[in-house]
C-alpha cells in the first residue's frame, strides 16, 4: 500500500531533482513511479507541501521573511485594492505566501480575501476599505523597506 507520506516524499524528491514546469509533467513522472494522482489532488498536495511555481519552475518554498521575493513597490488604489510589484517571475510565490499566511478558507474572518498574481505584480483584495490600514501595517512589518505610494 502506498501511503500519503510516500507520495509526498516522491513529489518533493522530483521537485528538488529536476525542473518541473507544469503539473501535468509532474503527474507523468509520478505515473512512471507508480502513482496515478488526479490533477486536483496533486494541486492540493503541492499547496500542503509548500511547493509553488517560482520563475516558471515548481520549487519547495521556505516561507521565512528572508526568503520572500523583494517587493519593489506597494500602491493602494482609491477603491482599497493593494498592488505589490516584485521582480519578474516572483509574483506567484509572493501571492502564495500572502494567501497561506493571511487568508482563511474555513469561514473565519479574514481581512485579506485573496490575491491574484501576474508575472511581477500581485493584486491583494482586501475585505473593505477600513481594513486597508491594517493590511498596510502587516505589510510594513514584513517589508519594512517599502514605502506605500
Amino acid at each position: 500500500m502506498k501511503t500519503k507520506k510516500v507520495v509526498d516524499n516522491h513529489i518533493i524528491d522530483i521537485i528538488q531533482k529536476e525542473p518541473v514546469r507544469e503539473q501535468s509533467d509532474l503527474q507523468e513522472i509520478l505515473k512512471l513511479r507508480g502513482f496515478d494522482i488526479p490533477q486536483a489532488t496533486l494541486s492540493r498536495k503541492l499547496k500542503k507541501l509548500n511547493i509553488a511555481k517560482v520563475d516558471g519552475v515548481y520549487k519547495v518554498i521556505d516561507f521565512t521573511t528572508s526568503s520572500l521575493p523583494v517587493v519593489l513597490s506597494l500602491k493602494i488604489s482609491d477603491f482599497g485594492l493593494i498592488i505589490l510589484h516584485t521582480h519578474p517571475g516572483n509574483a506567484n510565490s509572493l501571492a502564495y505566501f500572502i494567501d497561506q499566511k493571511y487568508v482563511t478558507y474555513n469561514g473565519k474572518d479574514s481581512i485579506i480575501l485573496g490575491t491574484i498574481a501576474g508575472d511581477d505584480t500581485v493584486l491583494v483584495v482586501v475585505k473593505n476599505k477600513a481594513a486597508v490600514k491594517k493590511v498596510q501595517e502587516i505589510f510594513a512589518e514584513i517589508f519594512p523597506y517599502v514605502k506605500s505610494e
